[in-house]
């Protein structure tokens, strides 16, 4: 009996090793593709894939093989979140926070202006994620974590200047055709955005901060910080009024939705803070917002 268990565990180990760490091979078929940014993160997933099918972490392997076949195809490839990573407790704040500043680099031009890096950050996050949830090799974790921060730091100081000038020109010549954001949800880190010289909530904040309460509740967080804003129209002392009113508003609805009130963490800044740098006097619909951040 225990010799046909032996067997039969050997027998599915080697049916697994079998079925396992096949997508490697196919994804380098596939070669890379799509646009600048799918070209950079395939070569990026499929180094990853190959580090993990040498430590024979198949499984692994297989994920970051699919993900470059995804962008080889031209598919949208977001950094990984967090249902499929089981990620110690004490280590998400800092990644939630970590994956909140990449979403909205890439949202704000980085896949298009900056592909190499935009690429590389999100491959070294994923890198990251993967190493964390193992949690059993320390410096490997470390490379990961801190690739990414160097590659982040370099982003941001390389889109900076490029972003403002862009944000200038463009007002410029439309100043009433921003377009306005899609509203940024990304693991941790939410923007609320108001109409005009008002403090109500939309139909669409109010989605946004039902899913901020129901996720405090499932992440935990020792805090959230809520933090107002205006934009360049009106008088600054008129704006830093708003955006308090923006925030209490905020405030109000969380608490309502359960959350308490000794987890709110509350500031405004009024128009000193802009998402998009603007002139002043100039209406801008991504600056009238309040941003939440768990802590």
């Amino acid at each position: 009996m225990i010799k046909n268990t032996a067997i039969t565990f050997i027998a599915a180990v080697v049916l697994t090793a079998c079925t396992s760490g096949m997508q490697l091979e196919k994804a380098k078929m596939a070669g890379p593709g799509g646009s600048p940014f799918n070209f950079n993160l395939y070569g990026g997933y499929i180094g990853l894939s190959q580090m993990e099918f040498d430590e024979a972490d198949y499984e692994d392997s297989d994920v970051f093989a699919d993900r470059a076949m995804k962008a080889s195809k031209g598919g949208k490839v977001k950094p990984e979140g967090f249902k499929k990573r089981k990620i110690p407790a004490s280590k998400m704040t800092e990644l939630r926070r970590a994956r909140g500043k990449l979403m909205i680099a890439l949202a704000q031009g980085g896949r298009e202006n900056y592909p190499n890096l935009a690429a590389k950050a999100q491959v070294q996050f994923d890198c990251w994620m993967q190493e964390q949830e193992e949690n059993l090799q320390p410096k490997d974790i470390a490379a990961c974590r801190s690739g990414f921060m160097s590659t982040m730091a370099k982003l941001h100081k390389a889109m900076a200047p490029k972003q403002m000038m862009a944000m200038k020109k463009s007002m410029m010549k439309k100043p009433m055709m921003a377009k306005m954001p899609d509203p940024a949800d990304v693991d941790g880190i939410y923007i609320v955005f108001f109409d005009f010289n008002s403090n109500k909530l939309s139909a669409a904040a109010q989605q946004i901060l039902r899913k901020v309460a129901a996720d405090f509740k499932v992440a935990k967080p020792s805090g959230m910080t809520l933090t107002g804003h205006s934009d360049m129209a009106g008088a600054s002392k008129y704006n830093t009024a708003l955006s308090r009113k923006r925030l209490d508003a905020v405030s109000g609805y969380l608490l309502n939705m359960g959350v308490p009130r000794t987890a709110l963490l509350p500031s405004s800044y009024g128009e000193t803070k802009p998402l998009v740098p603007t002139k002043d006097g100039m209406r801008e619909k991504r600056n009238r917002r309040v941003e939440i951040i768990f802590q």
